[in-house]
């Protein structure tokens, strides 16, 4: 996936400026991507040369005049593409620093490793509970939870709990090959 279909999909919902967009990928999707507000702009303008979005500028008394994004019909059927032409291959990729650490730990102590994984697992437990949180603060929403909105989303944090899970415990069976 790239940053440019995570913005035509939060733009085909409703017009935003990029630090709206910004706040949307930290906000919803921050868990499995992310995005710095200097990608989103760098994307945008892109996006708008290709003629996928358009931009218009909002007036604003006592703040500073904003840049609002528009998608556009060929940013409609770019996203639609994107959402219809699957590539598995890409999805199955896996680019993570904490295994590229434990390929080449045997280069240090033991300790050190062990020390590494706990801290990851640590972090491991605590971005699972945030997600675990979300879960529970969308079952407060007024609104039906059985729609196919709330779905997808409760389907991507189910995701998101689950792969901290087997990291957490990754970390626990590693950590234990360790120490035996």
């Amino acid at each position: 996936m790239s940053l440019k279909h995570g913005l035509l999909g939060f733009l085909s919902e409703q017009d935003r400026s990029g630090y709206d967009l910004e706040k949307m990928f930290r906000s919803s999707i921050g868990f499995f991507w992310s995005a710095k507000i200097s990608q989103v702009y760098r994307d945008l303008h892109s996006m708008e040369k290709a003629g996928w979005v358009r931009s218009s500028e909002v007036i604003q008394f006592e703040r500073p005049n904003k840049k609002v994004f528009r998608i556009t019909d060929s940013g409609r059927a770019e996203l639609e593409n994107w959402l219809m032409n699957y590539n598995t291959g890409k999805d199955l990729e896996v680019r993570t620093g904490i295994l590229m650490r434990m390929f080449f730990a045997a280069k240090r102590p033991k300790e050190e490793t062990v020390a590494l994984l706990e801290g990851y697992r640590v972090a491991c437990l605590n971005a699972r509970d945030v997600l675990g949180n979300k879960n529970k603060e969308i079952d407060s929403y007024d609104c039906d939870p059985n729609s196919v909105e709330m779905i997808y989303t409760k389907s991507t944090l189910s995701y998101g709990e689950k792969y901290y899970q087997m990291q957490i415990d990754w970390c626990t069976e590693t950590i234990g090959k360790l120490q035996s």
